[in-house]
């Protein structure tokens, strides 16, 4: 069988997999609160995470997308850079929570700025550590 006719038999799965239930957060969602600076350690570095108000970005079937309050910074590894991203809180049982970089929105953009935003893959990458971050919900 030729490429060009194996290619769209491959990728409709994965177009009506990535299709999931994410969308922009609410203007009114709740954001949460970092009384102070937290540093946690992810995969093979370290990553800062600043006080202050945490945004609800992006929300999913699986948690929500917190942005932080200014760009978060990676040590070890990924040596000393600051990047967008922020905090993600999982739905289940405990809400895990992980560090995420990026920007979730291209998951839900009708024009994301990449081709794996463009088949609904742009989520960032999660990060996950322990312990959680003591966060307080911002109404």
């Amino acid at each position: 069988m030729k490429l060009h006719r194996l290619l769209p038999i491959l990728l409709i799965p994965l177009l009506v997999t990535s299709c999931g239930s994410v969308a922009i957060a609410p203007s009114n969602a709740p954001g949460v609160v970092v009384a102070q600076e937290e540093t946690r350690e992810c995969g093979q570095g370290r990553i800062l995470f600043p006080a202050g108000e945490y945004k609800a970005e992006v929300v999913s079937a699986e948690g929500t997308y917190y942005k932080a309050p200014k760009r978060i910074r990676t040590l070890g590894v990924l040596i000393g850079r600051s990047e967008d991203g922020g905090i993600f809180v999982s739905n289940k049982p405990g809400n895990p929570q992980a560090a995420w970089f990026g920007d979730p929105r291209d998951a839900v953009d009708e024009s994301p700025s990449t081709l794996l935003g463009a088949i609904g893959m742009g989520a960032p990458k999660l990060w996950p550590y322990t312990p959680r971050i003591s966060i307080a919900i911002k109404k």
